[in-house]
């Protein structure tokens, strides 16, 4: 049965979102029956602080990140109550509790849902302004765990209600970011790119993008249990894997067709092809998360086509002019690419067949999908002050605990958590996201003040403001990673509405609220330049990584035969070369707002990811002759030039001085190119793989660039 047409238009963060709310609706309606409106509210803190963790996630997952949020929750809930009553007690709770909830990032970008769990909840605790004694603490914390308890129940049951929707939905969305790629690839091919946003720094934004979505899909897909329908999706998403190698592949050589009526109509028909492929993978993925038709596509029609627009082309170019047998090389590679997503709509198109095993075994596609639980050993190479971990982690306590101590002097004292909040919120990691966040909290906070300013003039029941809570609790789930501005007006609608409904009739501190953001947001971006991080600081352990990564990767792929463990090897090192790129990428990204003394520099990372990302193209050019091509590949040949490329490109890619101008060959490769129309193309592998030597040695030598660049920025940042 297909979902409703209203579910069919819905992302999976909106649809979480409403799972969300819903869950803290239910909540908020069954314990104000059971026990009054007060334990309600206290039910909703313990189910808005649990949810965080909740995201669209396999059910699998779900436990694993909702118990460790519930039962930090009802902790600090409790020590809140038990402090509250001694200023100093608070402050020494708050620093507490930011310092080992931003520990938790130890474990990476999947703990920073549950690393904010314990701080929503000191700052729900906070808020709650009943009396206290040591028996309304307990009994307090007892209703904030029922209320997490309940809520977790709830996450649960839905992840197994909404699994198969959530599969749908990440897989279409690869194939969205997958097809934005293609378009954005056809317009540089085009020459329809301004000049200064030719670089590959410029181009990688939605690699980067398309990156993410192929490994959120991976964790869905390729962690389901087995079925028939299942398997049909890991061969759509096995599809869109080999498609983006293609797709990089797609930039090598390009540059060279020229700008004159002959290269112009090439790039032209290029691009056109690669647009119509991407018109294609937007109808795959309607057909994919809204039960649309398949496009009907023929990849022999496409490429009959394909070649007649090039031919066309060439009757105005010299018989003797090399660069056709260039064309005919990037005519095979996009005849690839066609030939891929035909095969993904006739997969999509089929049934599902109850007999199909799959390529590969459930055991072996769950190396793909991303760790889970929280080791401990993960801790320990974060007790240094090397670590970002621990320098985030020492700013953040110091931050709040100076946000809470100035809380107290400002002149509506009765809301100091607000403050703390403001700059809990907005200080991050490194100075891009602090200052993007310092920017748009304040935004949605205005936002959010003029909506409740309008309706406390229009309505002050009780039922109404407790369903437009519920409804900012889950637009605030929905947007926080998405766009902040929507998840900051609908935090600062729960901030402003959680007093009215303790104390119906009561006014929203609305200028209150407004003042604290603002003085939050900037006490937030102070803070940022106490224990800075800058992006050079991990600048060895990435090009360390990288280099790691791409040496695996090259022996892996680099084999005449290869057995089916060795080709679940060589897909692991690639999606590993491919993420060890993107954190240089993000690195780069990063920089661009750091103070200019210790920015890194541009060129030299210009050039080492331009060396990175035509390094992995070819490999993947290598890995496509051999799987698609060996019938016209000479086998002892092939065998041996794979064998001696191999410690060409190992040698290169070790750390060392720069390798020597010999090891390079020049730029003869760049337009010496094998005629393509004949049976043998092992000329073809040939210059593929010194191509590999090549950009190896270029890329050790960026590097090694880089890092002597790197040399007074990074005696300067050791400083502090």
């Amino acid at each position: 049965m297909r979902p409703s047409r209203f579910v069919l238009g819905l992302s999976a963060t909106q649809i979480n979102g409403l799972s969300v709310a819903l869950g803290v609706l239910l909540i908020q309606t069954g314990f104000s029956a059971l026990a009054g409106p007060l334990t309600a509210a206290a039910a909703i803190s313990g189910a808005v602080c649990t949810s965080l963790p909740d995201l669209p996630n396999p059910p699998s997952r779900c436990w694993p990140r909702l118990v460790p949020a519930m039962v930090a929750t009802a902790l600090v809930t409790l020590l809140v109550g038990l402090c509250r009553a001694s200023p100093a007690a608070m402050t020494v709770l708050i620093a507490a509790v930011a310092f080992l909830s931003l520990m938790a990032m130890a474990w990476g970008l999947r703990a920073g849902p549950l690393s904010f769990s314990p701080v929503l909840a000191l700052i729900f605790a906070m808020a709650w302004g009943v009396p206290d004694s040591k028996l309304d603490a307990f009994e307090h914390a007892g209703w904030v765990l029922g209320g997490a308890l309940t809520y977790a129940l709830w996450a649960r049951l839905t992840a197994q209600v909404l699994r198969r929707r959530y599969r749908e939905l990440a897989l279409a969305t690869a194939m969205r970011a997958c097809a934005q790629r293609l378009r954005s690839r056809a317009a540089r091919i085009a020459g329809e790119v301004p000049v200064e946003e030719q670089t590959t720094r410029s181009s990688i934004a939605d690699d980067v993008l398309f990156a993410d979505a192929l490994q959120a899909a991976r964790d869905h897909i390729f962690a389901a249990r087995p079925s028939p329908h299942a398997r049909r999706q890991v061969d759509l998403l096995l599809g869109l894997i080999e498609l983006r190698d293609l797709l990089l592949a797609s930039r090598l050589d390009t540059e060279h067709l020229g700008d004159d009526v002959a290269g112009l109509g090439w790039r032209g028909t290029l691009a056109t092809t690669q647009r119509r492929l991407a018109y294609a993978l937007d109808g795959l993925a309607d057909a994919t998360d809204r039960g649309a038709e398949p496009p009907q596509l023929s990849a022999a029609l496409w490429r009959r086509e394909l070649a007649q627009r090039l031919a066309a082309v060439d009757a105005n170019v010299d018989d003797e002019d090399p660069r056709r047998h260039l064309i005919q090389a990037l005519q095979g590679r996009l005849g690839y690419m066609l030939d891929d997503v035909a095969a993904m709509t006739a997969r999509l198109s089929a049934p599902d067949r109850s007999d199909d095993a799959g390529v590969f075994s459930p055991e072996q596609l769950r190396q793909f999908v991303s760790p889970e639980g929280w080791p401990l050993a993960a801790l320990k190479a974060h007790l240094t002050l090397d670590s970002s971990v621990l320098r985030h982690a020492i700013r953040f306590t110091l931050a709040l605990s100076v946000a809470y101590v100035i809380g107290h002097w400002m002149p509506w004292h009765a809301h100091p958590h607000w403050l703390v909040l403001s700059v809990a919120v907005v200080l991050r990691g490194n100075l891009e996201q602090t200052l993007s966040r310092r920017n748009q909290r304040i935004i949605g906070t205005v936002i959010g003040c003029f909506v409740v300013m309008a309706l406390a003039q229009l309505h002050d029941d009780p039922k109404l403001l407790g369903l437009i809570f519920v409804g900012a609790v889950g637009t605030a789930h929905a947007y926080v990673n998405q766009r902040y501005v929507v998840a900051a007006t609908g935090a600062t609608l729960m901030a402003l509405l959680q007093p009215l409904l303790l104390e119906p009739g009561s006014h929203p501190a609305v200028m209150e609220r407004l003042a604290d953001t603002f003085v939050g947001a900037m006490l937030a971006w102070a803070f940022c330049f106490v224990l800075p991080w800058w992006e050079r600081r991990s600048l060895e352990l990435l090009t360390h990584q990288l280099r790691r990564m791409l040496v695996q990767h090259a022996q892996n792929v680099l084999r005449w035969q290869s057995t089916r463990e060795q080709e679940v090897g060589a897909r692991l090192s690639r999606q590993q070369a491919y993420a060890a790129l993107a954190a240089v990428a993000n690195a780069a990204q990063r920089t661009r707002v750091e103070p200019s003394h210790v920015r890194l520099p541009e060129a030299e990372i210009e050039a080492l990811l331009t060396h990175g990302y035509r390094l992995m193209a070819l490999l993947g050019m290598v890995q496509q002759m051999i799987n698609r091509r060996v019938a016209r590949l000479d086998p002892a040949v092939s065998a041996a030039a794979l064998e001696a490329a191999v410690p060409v490109v190992v040698e290169a890619l070790q750390p060392g001085e720069a390798v020597p101008a010999l090891r390079t060959p020049g730029s003869a490769l760049s337009s010496d190119w094998p005629e393509h129309g004949q049976q043998d193309l092992t000329p073809w592998l040939q210059r593929r793989l010194q191509l590999c030597g090549r950009e190896a040695a270029m890329l050790a030598n960026a590097v090694n660039r880089l890092l002597a660049s790197d040399a007074p920025g990074k005696a300067y940042a050791a400083q502090l």
